[in-house]
């Protein structure tokens, strides 16, 4: 009776859960708790926005969904009904997590691109002596790789009809990071002056900082993605304590399942899991606003 009882429950749940997720949009107006969800999802794509992460309503969805399911299967198998106030701290937590990993992946991959696509620039641009023909080049040589696809839109603004400044700040702002600054700056200033010896030096000094810091930031990555493990070593041994407890025989029923101490514990083992995890990506991973 009690498993029927859980089922019901977990199934009355998940219908809930759907319902609110996937109802027609043109219907939210007439229905009040549809609001809600409209302003959380609004909130996440400004997170997103933020971030530079591009964001959709898939994937708010998406960890909705994942939430609310979490939350409902912990019910099911524990009887703990404080366990969907999961599903509620896995909405909070997870789409910010996400939004973070996101963003530390695209800032790696943008330095990374960025610097293969100025070392190949540098090694054209003494033959050509003109920055509009070596980037040509370069897209010619390289196509299909993601340092080409950079140089090609910087190229089409200047085909487009503006000059080589203009086009240097547009791939300046597409980038987004302060490293590249310096970079750019040299780039402008040695077109208009020409490419002297002095400016192949200073640009190759440029290249060569960035250089230096991708290799810093995946050493970085290495040892934080070492640290990272540690941390979850940690968890998991803080988790077999309640684990370990559950499974001796006492001749009593289980403290974690059957009585409110042991369910409370429970709820703030998984609630401190989760504030723990997110925290530890934050303070563990790499800054990269400082890129």
């Amino acid at each position: 009776m009690l498993s029927l009882t859980n089922a019901a429950i977990c199934c009355a749940w998940l219908v809930f859960a759907m319902t609110i997720l996937l109802a027609d949009r043109k219907e939210k107006e007439k229905k009040a708790h549809e609001g809600y969800w409209e302003k959380e999802a609004g909130k996440i794509r400004r997170q997103a926005k933020q971030a530079g992460v591009s964001w959709g309503n898939t994937e708010t969805a998406a960890i909705w969904v994942v939430s609310l399911t979490a939350a409902g299967l912990l019910y099911f198998i524990t009887g703990n009904i404080m366990l969907f106030g999961v599903g509620w701290l896995l909405l909070l937590f997870l789409p910010r997590l996400v939004i973070q990993n996101r963003k530390h992946r695209q800032r790696l991959a943008t330095l990374t691109v960025l610097t293969d696509a100025l070392r190949q620039l540098s090694a054209r641009l003494p033959d050509q002596g003109s920055l509009t023909r070596a980037m040509e080049l370069v897209v010619e040589s390289e196509k299909g790789r993601e340092c080409a696809n950079v140089l090609q839109v910087v190229l089409e603004e200047i085909r487009l009809g503006g000059n080589v400044r203009d086009a240097i700040k547009l791939w300046q702002g597409m980038v987004g990071l302060r490293k590249f600054d310096h970079v750019a700056e040299t780039l402008i200033q040695a077109n208009a002056d020409g490419w002297t010896p002095a400016a192949m030096k200073a640009l190759d000094k440029s290249v060569g900082a960035l250089e230096d810091d991708l290799r810093a930031v995946l050493l970085t990555a290495q040892k934080a993605a070492s640290r990272k493990r540690q941390l979850y070593m940690a968890i998991a041994t803080a988790w077999s304590f309640p684990l370990i407890l559950s499974l001796m025989d006492t001749g009593q029923a289980n403290i974690y399942l059957n009585t409110m101490q042991g369910k409370v514990l429970i709820f703030a083992f998984i609630s401190v899991t989760l504030y723990v995890v997110v925290k530890g990506q934050e303070y563990l991973s790499l800054n990269v606003d400082e890129l």
